[in-house]
């Protein structure tokens, strides 16, 4: 007995969201299990706060370990922070002004000086011969001089000395010291490593590496610091969307001990006028949303006085907010090795071919029609045919990520668009079509890399500005749109085509441009979705609840009172976008899966409801306003 074909879309699309719900599992429990989170807090900024409260370090971290750092940073100075504000009892400077014995030949070059009596004195020197071999040691006039291998000019950005004093009361307070190791340009990969082993030995607690500076740590040597890393245990964090020269490549080198950090810069705070509260709310959002797992804190600048109290409030209320969400304050460990399930690639093969292939059904008329057992079962093999391809071979798994997720996009839009006699039937089937699809994407391509944004997906864009163009391709070739493409392209253009033209052109090009791009998202909007994430427990996307969705409605709406048929086209097309960005959830692997889910679900709800009061405004108040203007100006006439 023959198949309708949409009964054979929709059992596939059934039989993908089964397949990709065993794919996830995996990744379910990962999720749930890993609930860590610890603060990591600035060594100098701990002593700084000591000072100003005229107690001992010791009881500064006491206070603020009890709410939940538990993490001291150690930086790695440059030349030029020990000649501008002296962290340490050395100075750093040009063998003219503090060297005289080795002035007269070398007085250019830069040398470190300090006093024999100095405490760090010995694994200074050790730490600085091991990452700088040519360095010397030498006396002078009472002061041991370490001459360095470069001009003071050289060596301004580079960072060569570790902050001893900072490991020194890690160590000793019994907690985890993260090392902030930054570039160096005379020493090599191997001589990073060397100097790294060197500090292990003597501070076993060292557990995290995070580079500081523009460049990684050896670059673009960097096996040898990851093989001691590796060796002993030690994780790397990559702060996120922090651009670093090799960082992303050390971070890859380095999987699986990765854990992402979060850190927000002074900069960034008076720049944007971040306030407290907007504060704990990022910081909550990203162990929350995007698996964050170490926070960097700092008592920021934003009230004068009362430093340390303020700090631990505002710490106390980081602490409370992420246990409130089930997270555990405790030092974070790294996740367990996911590659990509067998299942999950099924799930995408099943969801590729079948999409695609009814696509070309609706381009030809024919999604009505039946087919044959015989040509659902050669739908099915090619389907599972494709999956294990895609399991097997690397590359066209990326290629194929992007198609995906842009034909269920855009099968999603088609049928939601199509159907306006069955509106609340056809959105509710449109928002199962991305939810198998987007799980499908999810259960293939969210491993643990992925989730880490060590291998990120390469789909995105493709997602996003793909299917608001088969929707117009569709259009035209059925004619939807009142002209066919022939006719449109020999009369004259409209005015009012080329300003829709180009409002939707530069909507996409926005959209592409700020997809996964904090920094070019306005302050306003920032202010707005903060708004919005407190308003629901998880936000929903912009561009479904605003444009999209609303727009799907404003559609039906055109359609049933047959206004403007030269222009539904546009309304079409904005639509195709909360598709478009529904499925892009999905791809957003370091989110957890549940959260993608509920965003998704309260996009929909919410850009129907905006959809429904728009398009009662225009209707009740627009259109009988409209009305009453134009029998006015023809009374006149």
């Amino acid at each position: 007995m023959d198949i309708n074909k949409r009964v054979l879309l929709w059992s596939a699309l059934a039989a993908a969201f089964v397949c990709a719900a065993a794919g996830l599992l995996p990744r379910v429990a990962a999720e749930k299990a890993n609930k860590s989170v610890a603060f990591v807090a600035e060594y100098r900024e701990v002593a700084s706060l000591a000072y100003q409260n005229n107690v001992e370090p010791a009881d500064v971290w006491r206070r603020i370990n009890d709410l939940g750092v538990l993490g001291v940073a150690a930086a790695e100075y440059t030349g030029d922070e020990l000649a501008s504000h002296n962290p340490m009892p050395v100075r750093f400077g040009s063998a003219s002004l503090l060297c005289a014995s080795a002035a007269k030949k070398n007085f250019s070059r830069a040398v470190l000086r300090f006093l024999p009596d100095f405490v760090y004195a010995d694994i200074l020197w050790e730490y600085i011969k091991a990452k700088l071999p040519a360095s010397e040691l030498i006396a002078d006039g009472g002061y041991k001089v370490i001459l360095l291998p470069g001009s003071v000019e050289e060596l301004k950005f580079s960072a060569f000395v570790p902050d001893v004093a900072a490991l020194e009361f890690a160590r000793a307070s019994g907690v985890p010291a993260l090392f902030r190791p930054g570039p160096c340009t005379p020493a090599s990969g191997q001589n990073v490593a060397d100097a790294f082993s060197l500090l292990l030995e003597k501070y076993p607690n060292i557990k995290n590496i995070t580079p500081a500076g523009l460049v990684a740590p050896g670059y673009p040597e960097l096996e040898p610091l990851v093989s001691v890393m590796k060796a002993h245990d030690i994780t790397m964090s990559q702060v996120e969307f922090i651009k670093q020269v090799g960082v992303p490549q050390l971070a890859k080198m380095a999987a699986p001990y990765v854990i992402p950090m979060h850190s927000l810069t002074r900069d960034e705070i008076i720049s944007r006028g971040l306030s407290r509260r907007t504060i704990a709310d990022r910081f909550v959002r990203a162990v929350h949303e995007r698996s964050i797992r170490l926070i960097m804190v700092h008592p920021y600048d934003l009230q004068m006085g009362g430093r340390l109290d303020i700090f631990a409030g505002d710490l106390a209320v980081y602490k409370e907010a992420l246990e409130a969400r089930g997270c555990k304050m405790e030092w974070p460990h790294t996740s367990p090795v996911r590659s990509s399930p067998l299942a999950g690639a099924a799930a995408c093969g099943i969801v590729f071919v079948f999409t695609l292939w009814f696509y070309f059904a609706r381009l030809t008329a024919s999604e009505a029609e039946n087919v044959s057992p015989f040509t659902a079962a050669a739908l099915f093999v090619a389907s599972l045919v494709l999956g294990a391809a895609m399991w097997k071979l690397p590359l066209l798994a990326k290629l194929q990520g992007g198609l995906c997720g842009a034909l269920v996009a855009a099968e999603a839009a088609l049928s939601a668009l199509d159907c306006w006699k069955r509106r609340p039937i056809c959105s509710i089937g449109a928002l199962l079509i991305v939810l198998a699809g987007g799980l499908s994407i999810a259960s293939f391509y969210g491993t643990s890399a992925a989730a880490l944004r060590l291998t990120p997906f390469s789909g995105v864009k493709l997602t996003l500005l793909l299917p608001p163009l088969m929707v117009l391709y569709h259009d035209l070739v059925r004619r939807v749109h009142p002209e066919p493409l022939g006719e449109i392209v020999s009369r004259p253009v409209l005015w009012g085509e080329l300003v829709l033209i180009g409002v939707m052109l530069l909507a996409l090009l926005v959209m592409a441009v700020r997809s996964d791009n904090v920094s070019n998202v306005p302050v306003l909007e920032v202010a707005f979705r903060d708004f919005m994430e407190r308003a629901l427990a998880v936000r929903p996307r912009t561009k479904e609840f605003l444009v999209g969705y609303p727009a799907l409605v404003l559609y039906w709406y055109l359609v049933r009172r047959d206004y403007l048929p030269h222009y539904r086209e546009a309304a079409r097309l904005a639509a195709s976008l909360a598709f478009c960005s529904a499925v892009n959830t999905f791809c957003h692997f370091h989110t957890l899966l549940q959260l993608s889910v509920i965003r998704v679900l309260n996009g929909w709800w919410l850009g129907m409801a905006v959809g429904l009061v728009f398009t009662a405004l225009l209707h009740f108040a627009f259109v009988p306003f409209c009305r009453r203007a134009r029998s006015y100006l023809a009374s006149k006439h």
